[in-house]
């Protein structure tokens, strides 16, 4: 049944005809994105993560990365552009450019870092209060984090960082 109405052809919707995009559908659909998005998912995988033959250490990070992070601090925008030297053994050291709602600072960066032998780890900030877990690549390559402690408070923050001279 059409209706014609200020000369635009409608049709009803019928409520209970069932689409092929039902709740079935979209539920699989979550499901399976929401799998392939996990963190034990990619880490497992053999592009990220180690395999038999593969094991991390402190020593995976070593060089100079560039890194780039992304989100919100206290709710409000906010992005990082960083070059990082980590020096293999559990020190890091490097500058960068904040912006934070719009205001631009030039950090600099003193860290310490733990790799475990699955490839994951942990930065943190020296003073104490910036945290981050992360996921590397079993050769150094690429890094993966996330922010779980900032100094300023809540963050949503995550990035990349790529190995762009090795030590």
């Amino acid at each position: 049944m059409n209706i014609h109405t200020s000369n635009q052809l409608t049709t009803p919707i019928n409520p209970t005809r069932r689409s092929p995009f039902g709740r079935g559908f979209v539920l699989t659909a979550l499901a399976l994105a929401s799998l392939a998005l996990s963190p034990t998912a990619w880490t497992q995988s053999s592009a990220m993560g180690p395999t038999a033959h593969d094991q991390c250490s402190s020593a995976t990070l070593n060089g100079a990365y560039m890194g780039r992070s992304s989100g919100t601090l206290l709710g409000l925008p906010y992005t990082t552009l960083n070059r990082i030297e980590f020096d293999g053994n559990g020190a890091a050291a490097g500058s960068g450019t904040t912006v934070f709602d719009g205001v631009v600072s030039f950090p600099v960066i003193t860290a310490t870092y733990t790799v475990n032998s699955d490839c994951t780890g942990q930065i943190n900030s020296v003073p104490p209060g910036l945290s981050q877990n992360f996921t590397v690549k079993s050769d150094g390559s690429q890094v993966f984090f996330i922010t779980i402690a900032h100094p300023a408070g809540p963050a949503t923050v995550s990035g990349e960082a790529v190995r762009i001279s090795k030590k």
